[in-house]
């Protein structure tokens, strides 16, 4: 089951619909044949949650009318009647599965707009924790099947502390933002950017090697020192960038060896950038 919904996951809403509605008219066809079976509007109802988790409300609607259409000719192929308690049975059919349809596309709303709310840092809008585990996971896996390289940043933001202490908590959260927006608008379009808290802010360069990956964070990272600069805070980066040649044991021991990286470059001069080409303990 778990294999049928990823293959779901994976397709078009167009696809998926078109599927549903196949399914309708074998079901249709098999019912006129065969016979009825009992409560078999159960039946019809699969579709039609498919067709609207997977697609819209309009979709979804119309794929229960379908559905009720198609019950009605089947009732009619076989009692030959067509009568008030068929048309009664029509309209009743259509309002269920309609119904249906549209308390399935309400609560996969709300579910993905709390999913995207859990996943999201409340503060700068981008990535949390949870979230970009998630997506570095996928990178991780992706990485080690098609046998490519990606890289990983990690960045903290020096002496943020003073601006907390002299300018107060809601300078430092607008520096926060400032640097959230600075690496999205910055970074590519398919570079990935969270905050993993605090003060500190992690990219993941899906398919970069070394050249790549030190081309698209020197834009981000002259960006950084322009807009810092623009706002007057005295604040400057420690950055730890690793491109992963050899794929590590899982995303944590990635997460660790970038941090390592960054804290090499702290504990030194701050306000720097170090690269390193990652290709296993030796």
């Amino acid at each position: 089951m778990k294999t049928f919904f990823s293959i779901l996951d994976k397709r078009p809403a167009k696809y998926i619909w078109r599927l549903m509605l196949l399914c309708v008219f074998v079901l249709s066809a098999l019912v006129a044949v065969l016979g009825k079976f009992v409560a078999m509007e159960i039946f019809y109802s699969i579709p039609v949650l498919l067709a609207s988790w997977y697609g819209s409300r309009k979709s979804g609607v119309l794929l229960s009318l379908t559905s009720s259409f198609l019950l009605v000719l089947v009732n009619v192929y076989q009692s030959q009647i067509v009568d008030l308690i068929l048309v009664i049975y029509g309209l009743s059919c259509a309002l269920g599965f309609s119904s249906l349809a549209i308390l399935i596309t309400n609560f996969r709303d709300v579910h993905r707009e709390e999913s995207i709310a859990a996943d999201t840092d409340a503060l700068t809008n981008i990535l949390n924790t949870r979230g970009f585990y998630a997506d570095l996971a996928n990178e991780l896996l992706r990485s080690i099947r098609y046998e490519h390289q990606f890289s990983l940043a990690y960045i903290d933001v020096d002496d943020f502390k003073n601006i907390n202490d002299s300018l107060g908590h809601a300078e430092g959260d607008r520096l926060l933002i400032e640097v959230a927006s600075c690496l999205k608008d910055s970074l590519r379009a398919t570079d990935i950017v969270a905050r993993l808290g605090g003060d500190e802010f992690a990219c993941l360069f899906p398919e970069a090697g070394r050249n790549e990956a030190q081309k698209a964070f020197e834009k981000a990272s002259e960006e950084l020192k322009r807009r810092m600069k623009t706002h007057r805070w005295p604040v400057s980066f420690s950055v730890g960038l690793v491109t992963f040649e050899h794929m590590p044991t899982d995303m944590k021991e990635a997460l660790r060896i970038a941090d390592d990286l960054m804290y090499s470059v702290k504990n030194a001069d701050k306000n720097s950038i170090a690269h390193q080409v990652w290709r296993g303990e030796t």
